[in-house]
């Protein structure tokens, strides 16, 4: 059986410096879902030996998910290939807001919750990309020492009915919710900071299409070459229903996961989700893709097992930490072996309901969610003779052996 996890990792520490253009592109394809434009792209590696290559953020929020690392990756590998990296850290921009794919407008950050954000930002990348290979700035360097005449003067070449032209600005207007006129220029400002930088590339999630064309356009307005863009597909959350990975929808993997917790969420992923997975958090080359899709339609299970130990083996640079974890999955769910470590240990009086005891371990959101567990007959205990469904008024004296709630959480029950 072919092994995509260690195949793929054996490339993490790899240079690919001097790497023949068409070999380094298709590396780069599988990661993008549209590129702006691929001959350009090829035509431009070939006149540079090193592209300026440009990707901003707004720390928006002090806790990222593994969603927002797919353009990371993408990043990662113009890097490997010993390109110059730009990596924009929206001080500036992030008092405006992004408002692509926002129904309402963005509640404005001061300095310091900027700052307090960037610094957690910054530790959660660096376990997917060497920040000793960026080159950091903040795009208030630049966008704060600019006159109103000079920012009129771009102002006056932009086009407010085409500015208009998105569909999130629209269906505000429609809901009669307000949009401010800093929102309107904020791909302004993305283009300002290329016209600074003289980015050759730019990368980017696909939400921001309309924003990079923005840049693009401004380029064009100083007589500087259009910036290429590579855009990554958003990534699909964890449940499957369509919908992007988010907090706020709970189908989320956050970066500071524990590994366990990365590779039990990994496995819970609907099959038709591992080979975008790959895509977006391995190196992969479009000729491997066929034999990859065939063997994830074989082999669903071991492929998603192979892709939680990458995923868990790239953010620790290290193989043996991923194989660690699957062995420990294997373990637990396959073998049915519960070990000590593997409990979260309760100390409760012998005459508590398992439901309050639950409750009171603080690791449940509400009673309402651990409620729906028992009624989904996802709370169990497992012993030596097998499992048993638990109902929520069972008192603690009465439970024999390890407690599982859900899939991956277990409880053991000290008596006090």
């Amino acid at each position: 059986m072919k092994k995509f996890d260690q195949q793929f990792f054996t490339r993490d520490s790899e240079s690919w410096v001097g790497m023949e253009v068409d070999e380094l592109v298709g590396f780069l394809l599988p990661k993008c879902q549209e590129v702006i434009t691929t001959d350009r792209l090829r035509q431009k590696i070939s006149k540079h030996s090193t592209l300026k290559v440009k990707f901003g953020i707004d720390p928006t929020a002090s806790e990222i998910h593994i969603g927002h690392v797919v353009p990371i990756m993408l990043l990662r590998q113009f890097a490997k290939a010993g390109h110059h990296i730009d990596f924009i850290i929206g001080d500036f921009t992030a008092r405006v807001g992004d408002p692509t794919a926002r129904d309402t407008s963005r509640v404005p950050l001061n300095p310091e919750q900027i700052m307090k954000n960037m610094e957690t930002y910054t530790s959660q990348i660096g376990k997917y990309i060497d920040l000793r290979m960026l080159n950091i700035h903040y795009n208030a360097k630049w966008l704060n020492p600019m006159t109103l005449q000079e920012i009129f003067t771009i102002f006056q070449n932009v086009n407010l009915s085409e500015a208009m032209q998105r569909e999130d600005f629209r269906m505000r207007m429609r809901n009669e919710q307000a949009v401010s006129l800093a929102e309107v220029c904020y791909g302004v400002l993305m283009g300002i900071d290329s016209v600074y930088l003289g980015t050759h590339v730019e990368i980017g999630g696909i939400d921001q299409l309309l924003n990079f064309q923005q840049c693009r356009k401004i380029m064009r307005q100083f007589s500087m070459d259009e910036e290429i863009v590579l855009m990554t597909p958003i990534l699909e959350g964890t449940s499957g229903d369509g919908r992007k990975m988010s907090k706020s929808y709970g189908n989320y993997i956050a970066v500071n996961a524990t590994h366990e917790d990365k590779f039990g969420k990994i496995m819970s992923i609907p099959d038709r989700l591992i080979g975008q997975y790959f895509r977006c958090f391995a190196d992969v080359h479009q000729r491997e893709l066929d034999d990859l899709d065939v063997f994830i339609e074989e082999n669903p299970m071991e492929a998603k097992k192979q892709l939680a130990t990458l995923i868990v083996a790239a953010e620790t640079r290290c193989i043996e930490n991923g194989l660690r974890e699957r062995e420990s999955f294997e373990r637990k769910f396959s073998r049915k072996n519960i070990c000590h470590e593997d409990c979260i240990e309760l100390t409760e009086d012998l005459n508590s309901t398992i439901f309050d005891a639950l409750i009171k371990s603080g690791r449940f959101k509400s009673k309402s969610e651990l409620r729906r567990l028992f009624e989904q007959q996802g709370v169990r205990s497992i012993n030596e003779d097998g499992e048993v469904v638990l109902s929520p008024e069972i008192v603690v004296n009465q439970v024999c052996g390890v407690v599982r709630v859900g899939k991956r959480h277990f409880f053991r029950f000290i008596t006090g």
